[in-house]
């Protein structure tokens, strides 16, 4: 189907009145240039569609179904980036809100993007749904890396019957993590040049300046150089003189650290172990505890039990200490104990967190505060990142004048050394 043709695509609706009861169906037909987008008109005109049928009679989904298989070898464009996922997430909500069945949304959301890889995702997620799998096995045949929270929610959504809001809140928490990433990115993009910057002058120097005083010392036997300055002078040499392995070096360490950092696995146990540095740790805790704070309060307002909860929201934990902590806390609570208790009881959150919690579990509105909690969580993590963000250029500059004033002071006094008195 091209971009720019609209097609008539024939609809029976039901008008929403406004004391919430249907009226009798009509039909009629619509112009838009996609399923997705014919469906969304006719909220907009409020009407919730029953059928929605291409051309040729057919529901509009399958329809292009197998257009989609014939064209699965021509798949164009790279990986499936955060933003597709979100906005997969949120059509999928949509479609599900305005009364299309599971296996139609996606099948229809797999149709508007032919010969690109979230369409062959959502054609391998249509092709499990058909064969009787749940939403979630589709999740996995899909073989999409969606966060270890959208299962969650879909496995919550599909056993409550909300799954519509399920996906909405999980779309919701991935577009915060995108934005915060984001943010991250930014932020350190102007200390990373300077610290890059840095490095390049401390190796320039190292390499081209320092070399050229060790002829001078070396035609100076008599003079007595400063043990600083021979260290100095002959490791700028050595380093010009093997500057090539040097750099193969760096090379290979860098491709390495970038293959480590696309696993999963590997990415967790690098974040594991800045989690244990004093500036950057706890930024990274609070960031987590603001992850399992509003998966719990999204867990609790879809009416999911709250031992059920405790064990999703701790099992989307990334470190393993913490993932460890919460199982404590999911088995004292299901002893019989409060969870404002059992969490004050192993130090799990600070204060201000345990008040909240406290006071969700008394007044019944504990779904709201640990979504609040959440929030809370994640806006002490950002302001902490701001501050270590703002600190590390000053830093930078101060150590990268020091290790050129140090250079420079060794040099000198190995030229002081030699100058005739």
């Amino acid at each position: 189907m091209s971009e720019t043709t609209r097609i008539a695509f024939d609809y029976e609706a039901v008008p929403l009145i406004a004391d919430g009861k249907n009226a009798a169906p009509s039909t009629g037909s619509i112009l838009a240039h996609s399923e997705v987008e014919a469906l969304g008109l006719l909220r907009e005109q409020g009407l919730r569609p029953i059928s929605l049928k291409a051309p040729n009679n057919t529901p509009a989904g399958d329809a292009r179904i197998t257009a989609i298989s014939s064209h699965s070898n021509r798949i164009k464009g790279g990986r499936i980036t955060a933003q597709e996922q979100v906005l997969v997430m949120r059509e999928l909500a949509t479609l599900l809100r305005a009364g299309i069945t599971l296996i139609d949304a996606v099948t229809s959301l797999a149709a508007s993007r032919p010969n690109t890889r979230m369409g062959a995702a959502l054609h391998a997620m249509a092709r499990t749904l058909n064969s009787g799998g749940t939403f979630v096995d589709a999740l996995d045949a899909s073989k999409i890396k969606f966060p270890v929270y959208v299962s969650q929610l879909a496995q919550t959504g599909e056993v409550t019957g909300k799954l519509a809001s399920c996906l909405q809140d999980a779309a919701k928490q991935m577009e915060y993590e995108a934005n915060t990433r984001k943010e991250l990115i930014n932020a350190l993009l102007y200390p990373a040049v300077l610290v890059v910057a840095g490095i390049a002058a401390v190796l320039i120097i190292f390499m081209f300046v320092v070399p050229k005083f060790a002829t001078l010392i070396q035609g100076s036997r008599a003079a007595k150089v400063p043990d600083i300055s021979l260290w100095v002078i002959n490791a700028g040499v050595f380093f010009k003189a093997n500057w090539v392995a040097f750099v193969i070096g760096l090379v290979i360490f860098g491709v390495l650290l970038a293959m480590s950092l696309k696993d999963e696995e590997a990415r967790t146990t690098w974040l594991a172990r800045l989690s244990r540095l004093p500036l950057i740790g706890p930024v990274l805790i609070e960031g987590e505890l603001g992850r399992w704070a509003t998966m719990l309060g999204i867990l609790l307002t879809n009416r999911v039990p709250i031992l059920t909860a405790l064990e999703l929201a701790g099992g989307g934990l990334r470190f393993a200490n913490q993932r460890r902590l919460m199982d404590l806390v999911s088995r004292e609570v299901r002893g019989g104990a409060t969870l404002a208790d059992t969490l004050a009881k192993y130090r799990a959150l600070n204060p201000t967190g345990l008040n909240l919690i406290r006071v969700g579990e008394k007044s019944g509105e504990l779904a709201a505060m640990t979504v609040t909690l959440g929030e809370l969580f994640s806006d002490a993590g950002r302001t902490r990142l701001q501050r270590l963000t703002t600190l590390i250029g000053p830093v930078a500059i101060l150590l990268i004048t020091v290790c050129i004033g140090f250079l420079m002071a060794a040099v000198m006094l190995a030229v002081t050394s030699i100058a005739p008195t």
